[in-house]
């Protein structure tokens, strides 16, 4: 079977590779065939620094949507045939530490995630999965788009949840890429927030409106603190969903916070970050770090997407391309979300 790894070639990031075929599952296992792996930029920064490790063995990828081609036998909740996601590359947990048992296997402390040394990615022909850690795609859908709702949707839908948005927040969404693009639809029209889309690439703010978002800021061309003010009559903004991975936005989103407003990142970036302690205190400021959502989160992103309140921007190519698209990524040129498509 072929799978994606990184590149040992100077001028590539990954390249496919043909290896032997799959081992015997397990009782508890199922074998999946790969219908559509979408690429994500966690699937780049792994890439980029398998490659610089010099590790050329590990698959990427984890936003996937595959068919059941065979069923361990105590395995109940899929059957062969089924479409099956998994909820943001987490693909284990032990069910049994405290955060198991608060329903946040994310933070199990045993959770088992792909692209590491214990689990390969999911850009691959065939994987081998938990046949509880399967969930069923509703039938009917597109399950291009539903690759997207695996992470991206599942990571937005998550931290919009922790964060207790109420409707008619006024909810600031900060970087309109691939997280805030789906997150603006989860935000309008399952948390019906308004929506001040805020970013700076003229594709992606034009996405941003199509989208639904009530307001548009673009961060490089606008003064952001006056159009705030304007826009929420002076008050702030109840909530901020941060995507971005600057840390001088993210100082920003936190002092255009109401009081008792909320920030809650999911942009990863290994930077420091300033905040007033007294602006923190005094106005009753809270700032939330949310990672990705659980199987059951999985199932209500899934839901969303099923009734039409979502619908993730896509460009579904072959897999063959994904070396390009992975240069691509690495250039910043990508205002899509890209979908590969197998046809194994």
């Amino acid at each position: 079977m072929e799978i994606a790894v990184a590149s040992s070639k100077a001028n590539e990031i990954i390249e496919l590779v043909k290896v032997p075929d799959l081992k015997k599952i397990k009782d508890d296992e199922v074998l999946v065939k790969t219908l559509f792996c979408s690429l994500c930029h966690s699937d780049l920064h792994v890439a980029l620094d398998f490659k610089a490790e010099k590790n050329y063995k590990i698959s990427v990828g984890h936003e996937t949507v595959a068919q059941v081609v065979e069923v361990g036998k105590d395995v109940t909740n899929v059957k062969v045939g089924d479409a099956v996601a998994f909820p943001a590359g987490l693909h284990n947990a032990c069910g049994k530490c405290k955060n198991c048992l608060k329903g946040e296997e994310v933070f199990c402390d045993n959770a088992e995630f792909v692209m590491s040394e214990t689990k390969s990615g999911t850009m691959q022909d065939y994987s081998i999965e938990k046949g509880s850690f399967c969930t069923v795609v509703p039938k009917n859908i597109d399950l291009a788009k539903a690759c997207v709702i695996t992470c991206a949707g599942l990571t937005v839908y998550k931290a919009l949840k922790v964060a207790n948005v109420q409707e008619n927040d006024y909810l600031a969404i900060y970087g309109i890429g691939g997280l805030g693009q789906v997150a603006i639809e989860y935000a309008k029209n399952v948390f019906k927030a308004k929506v001040i889309a805020i970013g700076s690439n003229l594709d992606s703010l034009k996405i941003a409106k199509d989208k639904g978002a009530d307001f548009i800021i673009n961060w490089k061309s606008e003064n952001v603190d006056e159009r705030i003010k304007e826009i929420t009559n002076n008050k702030g903004f109840d909530q901020v969903l941060f995507t971005s991975s600057s840390a001088q936005l993210l100082e920003n989103s936190i002092k255009n916070l109401a009081k008792l407003g909320k920030i809650t990142v999911v942009g990863l970036d290994r930077a420091d970050f300033n905040v007033n302690i007294a602006d923190l205190v005094l106005n009753g400021k809270q700032i939330l770090g949310s990672l990705v959502g659980t199987r059951q989160d999985l199932v209500e992103a899934l839901d969303a997407f099923e009734k039409g309140l979502v619908n993730p921007e896509i460009s579904i190519e072959p897999i063959a391309k994904a070396p390009e698209y992975f240069k691509l990524m690495n250039q910043g040129k990508l205002f899509k979300r890209i979908v590969f498509k197998y046809d194994n």
